[in-house]
């Protein structure tokens, strides 16, 4: 699952992402009628895709399990997106779905991989944006 939280601090870096030549997409996995919503919420104004089959997800080996939503480390990451102002408005697609990142290209080559491990466990902005680099 896309982060509300993660897309707007990345969107926070987009000139930096452009500096480097680098195109930021985000792929979900909620239906499409949620992408509106998502945007204004994030602020991102980038390629927005959706993925409800979950094709993209398996392709990139991305975590999907109970353990990955519960525990004292899903709770501290949904608390410190709520003091951020990003809450849970419901389920916008398969709640046991993990995201992550990659970073390809040139090329069909992929130079970072981040899978997250649990709720609210995204790479630091700064960790990609130096991927972008290669």
């Amino acid at each position: 699952m896309i982060s509300r939280r993660q897309v707007a601090d990345l969107n926070k870096h987009m000139k930096a992402f452009k500096k480097k030549n680098a195109q930021l997409v985000v792929i979900g996995n909620g239906p499409e009628h949620f992408i509106t919503p998502f945007r204004e919420d994030t602020g991102y104004k980038g390629p927005l895709f959706t993925d409800p089959s979950l094709e993209t997800y398996k392709i990139l080996d991305f975590k999907k399990g109970l353990t990955s939503v519960i525990g004292l480390d899903p709770l501290k990451a949904g608390i410190r997106a709520l003091s951020t102002g990003f809450w849970q408005k419901g389920i916008q697609g398969p709640p046991l779905q993990q995201g992550g990142v990659l970073v390809v290209g040139p090329g069909n080559i992929a130079h970072y991989v981040y899978r997250s491990q649990k709720a609210g466990d995204h790479p630091p902005a700064e960790e990609v944006l130096q991927a972008c680099a290669v």
